[in-house]
């Protein structure tokens, strides 16, 4: 991934420095990226399939991670999400918008993949939906909940492949008009893809709505392309 900034954006770092989009710290020269992160866990486009292969949707399901979820990126992510550190909305959102290959940015719809009513009112935010609004904004596309999660499941972190897949069946359904879904090409945020079996869940619920295409990204992947 070209990390390059203009003579412009150097200037403007003289006064407005940047901070890094992964942790945080303030970059030399207005780089987007610093250079420990560089070194550890540089951002790029890594692609995951994430259908089950054995669905009736005909057309493969792929998500776009902006880098590993490992080392300072799963600090900053775990803080993100459990400890209110709501403003690294802003560099994680930049780090899925710069990685997102040209063909994924001209989408009709932006949502995420909600999390329950339980954990919202633990959080006071979703940590998705936060990434999805920025990410909508920065694309010129409508950013709506088109999904609801209607069961608090057990956390999917401590669970294997398998289980991951079990326990999220029927943890989502639409809660949008399925006519403005019908034909649309949407942008599935979330913020960790591993197994791909939330992500899938919540695409099989959209494509049953109608939707012609549903594209999935994330800040991180925990596993290979």
């Amino acid at each position: 991934m070209k990390t390059g900034v203009s003579r412009l954006d150097r200037l403007l770092a003289l006064v407005f420095p940047q901070r890094c989009l992964l942790c945080g710290r303030i970059t030399i020269g207005g780089q987007r990226v610093c250079e420990r992160c560089l070194k550890e866990n540089p951002p790029r486009t890594l692609f995951s399939r994430v259908d089950d292969g054995e669905s009736d949707f005909s057309k493969p399901v792929f998500c776009v991670s902006a880098c590993r979820y490992g080392g300072t990126v799963r600090r900053q992510l775990l803080r993100y999400k459990f400890k209110g550190r709501q403003e690294k909305a802003v560099g994680f959102s930049q780090a899925i918008l710069i990685t997102l290959p040209p063909g994924w940015q001209t989408v009709d719809l932006v949502t995420w993949c909600p999390i329950s009513k339980e954990r919202y009112q633990e959080r006071g935010y979703d940590q998705s939906e936060l990434l999805a609004r920025r990410i909508g904004r920065k694309l010129g596309a409508p950013c709506h909940k088109l999904l609801e999660k209607i069961k608090d499941n057990c956390p999917q972190m401590k669970l294997n492949a398998r289980e991951r897949r079990l326990n999220v069946i029927g943890a989502y359904r639409v809660s949008f008009p399925e006519e403005k879904i019908m034909g649309k090409r949407i942008l599935l945020i979330d913020d960790i893809v591993t197994t791909g079996a939330t992500l899938w869940e919540c695409v099989k619920c959209l494509q049953r709505a109608g939707a012609a295409e549903v594209l999935c990204a994330t800040v991180a992947a925990t596993r290979k392309e």
